[in-house]
């Protein structure tokens, strides 16, 4: 079966299903204006600053690591807890795929409160804690677990990183960290369809996770902080 088809098929039986990238680069691009001086902090390829950072005033990926496969978009090597741009210098802070493999929690989350400006917007895309397709890789061995996803997702098994999931729930996000404020959060469920399993699975888990309260447990979060008004270096660790 086919990665068009599949999705295809899938499709039109539930019309209403989004990838979670779909919902992400929607409400990115809400988030982004003409004066906005936006972050995109563990950026990889930095395809995203290459596809929406026209649309800010000023827009630059960061990463750690500087990917053989860059896009050609403005970059900064750095790490996460020592990013060398002003204090109060962002309007938005962007997260993807970053947050579930942070140790030091609220720690690793000072620097970006130092870098927003009061009113900034934090918005992080993460794996969500409890939902069970989640937790059940987590109870491998990190080997084990690499080799699974490396096999089962297609994808090089030095790009499969260990995970913490230190603030990966609604109720810790919901607490908020420094000066950053939960505003909202939706719980988004992605089924991949480059395999004929994965996608049974996870359709099976999205049509599951659709009533109300099961929502709790899918697979993503989608997450905007705030910070708060008035607020200018991060509170005391």
């Amino acid at each position: 079966m086919g990665q068009k088809w599949a999705e295809n098929l899938f499709r039109k039986f539930f019309p209403d299903y989004r990838h979670r990238w779909e919902i992400y680069n929607e409400v990115l691009r809400e988030s982004v204006t003409k004066d906005t001086v936006w972050l995109d902090i563990g950026c990889g390829t930095n395809g995203h600053v290459a596809e929406f950072g026209r649309m800010a005033r000023n827009a630059t990926g960061i990463d750690i690591v500087d990917n053989r496969n860059r896009a050609d978009a403005p970059f900064l090597r750095a790490d996460l807890r020592r990013i060398p741009l002003p204090s109060l210098s962002a309007d938005l802070v962007t997260l993807r795929m970053v947050t579930e493999h942070l140790e030091r929690i609220p720690d690793d989350f000072l620097e970006i409160d130092r870098l927003l400006a009061p009113g900034g917007t934090l918005l992080l895309l993460t794996t969500n804690c409890w939902s069970p397709i989640i937790i059940l890789p987590r109870l491998l061995p990190f080997r084990v677990k690499r080799w699974v996803i490396a096999k089962l997702f297609n994808v090089p098994d030095n790009d499969v990183l260990p995970t913490y999931h230190r603030f990966n729930s609604a109720g810790k996000m919901g607490r908020g960290v420094f000066n950053l404020k939960l505003s909202s959060l939706r719980f988004l469920e992605q089924v991949p369809f480059d395999s004929s399993f994965l996608t049974f699975i996870f359709g099976i888990w999205y049509c599951a996770t659709k009533p109300g309260p099961f929502r709790y447990f899918r697979s993503n979060l989608l997450a905007v902080f705030h910070k708060i008004p008035g607020s200018e270096f991060p509170a005391n660790v």
